[in-house]
């Protein structure tokens, strides 16, 4: 899987973290351990941490004129990874030009600073995702970590059913407020594409149908439907797209793409509504140390689940199975066919890989991103909610059928 994982282009670091000339950035990705630099020039190196002559870590390293520094004998390296400099060596000496550090390539898009560490000869097309388009302030990039393996924090994002229980806005016995808590079993219906796979939650909602259509692009991303027209109008088509990115086997990098098109995005007001404050390396300072603040006369009163924000209260009950879950002692039901879709998924494209050594029909860079959208409507119950938000045509898999 973690091969799997190389082929695509991944969200790294925020670009807010880096500055030129600044401080590294010391940063886990699959299992590596890297150290990030913006240099003079603010070009961004993404190198192994460890410095090639005697292994200490280049985070302690001078950032300046053009190169990150080594604190024990000054060897210097560009953003490529290349030595340029041996200050300790002889002045004749060629050293330099034979050594290098392992360097993956960036790019600077939507707040993030992106990296493909794969091999050289299959790098992808960067992808273009719609949000890289907003105006000035419709978007806002998030991170922090998921202290759990990366896919059963994607299989809650993937998870519809759960969205009336545990996200409940209120008390068990009060009255329910939102389609998703009054019809507490949706039909979810799954349909595999080229990019990954898409679902649909269709409820009750009077005398029309309610449906939510989540994206699920391979390998790690959700695309969070808005609120719909029936929610304040301030939340109507904020938009929530999540990537879920192995930091290694037992935590994730849980990014977050927060964007509206018509408003500006106040990062106070969505930091404040997910409610996952973080220390300087990222770590949740509510989490599973201090039970996530849970607050049982909440939950009589005004919460079901006692616990303030909706992301933390899916890093709860994704945390809290363990930090890899125990598959085994599973008892999946109907409502768990998104989740068993995306495993089968996501195996299925491990095994081509393994036997032909080339990825399923998810190149990101290949696909118009603007065409492929989570979307919240209402739709008569004379028809499918496939024929308001119809697959194009080129976006079918080759050979696959709805799960």
């Amino acid at each position: 899987m973690g091969e799997l994982m190389r082929r695509f282009w991944m969200p790294a670091l925020l670009t807010q973290e880096l500055e030129a000339d600044g401080k590294p950035v010391r940063i886990s990705l699959l299992g590596e351990k890297l150290v990030a630099f913006m240099d003079s020039e603010e070009r961004i190196g993404l190198l192994d941490e460890h410095c090639p002559h005697r292994g200490t870590s280049l985070a302690l390293g001078v950032n300046g004129e053009c190169g990150l520094r080594c604190l024990f004998h000054g060897w210097k390296f560009d953003v490529t990874g290349q030595c340029v400099d041996t200050p300790a060596e002889p002045e004749n000496s060629k050293l330099a030009g034979a050594m290098r550090v392992k360097a993956y390539p960036t790019r600077v898009a939507g707040g993030m600073v992106w990296t493909y560490m794969g091999p050289k000869e299959k790098e992808p097309a960067f992808p273009h995702f719609p949000w890289f388009d907003m105006p000035p302030g419709s978007c806002e990039a998030f991170k922090v970590i998921y202290e759990c393996n990366y896919s059963q924090a994607l299989e809650g994002a993937v998870d519809s059913s759960h969205a009336g229980i545990l996200h409940r806005d209120s008390a068990w016995d009060q009255p329910a407020k939102w389609p998703h808590e009054k019809d507490l079993r949706p039909k979810l219906e799954v349909e595999f594409t080229r990019y990954g796979m898409r679902y649909c939650a269709v409820r009750n909602d009077g005398e029309d149908k309610h449906a939510r259509m989540t994206q699920v692009p391979m390998p790690f991303w959700t695309f969070i439907p808005p609120d719909g027209q029936k929610a304040p109008e301030f939340r109507r088509n904020r938009r929530l797209v999540n990537a879920f990115v192995p930091r290694d086997d037992y935590t994730t990098w849980h990014i977050q793409f927060f964007y509206d098109p018509g408003q500006t995005i106040s990062r106070e007001h969505r930091m404040a509504e997910a409610n996952t404050p973080h220390d300087a390396e990222f770590f949740k300072t509510n989490g599973i140390g201090v039970w996530y603040n849970q607050d049982r006369e909440m939950m009589r009163t005004r919460n079901m689940s006692g616990i303030e924000g909706v992301a933390l209260q899916d890093h709860a009950v994704s945390e809290t199975m363990g930090r890899i879950a125990d598959r085994t002692k599973e008892h999946l039901g109907r409502s768990d066919m998104a989740v068993v879709a995306f495993r089968r998924m996501m195996l299925r494209a491990v095994r081509k890989l393994q036997q032909t050594g080339e990825l399923p029909e998810a190149d990101q860079g290949g696909f118009d991103w603007n065409r492929i959208t989570a979307e919240t409507f209402l739709f008569s119950p004379d028809k499918k909610w496939q024929d308001i938000q119809p697959l194009d045509e080129d976006l079918q898999p080759a050979g696959a059928a709805a799960a």
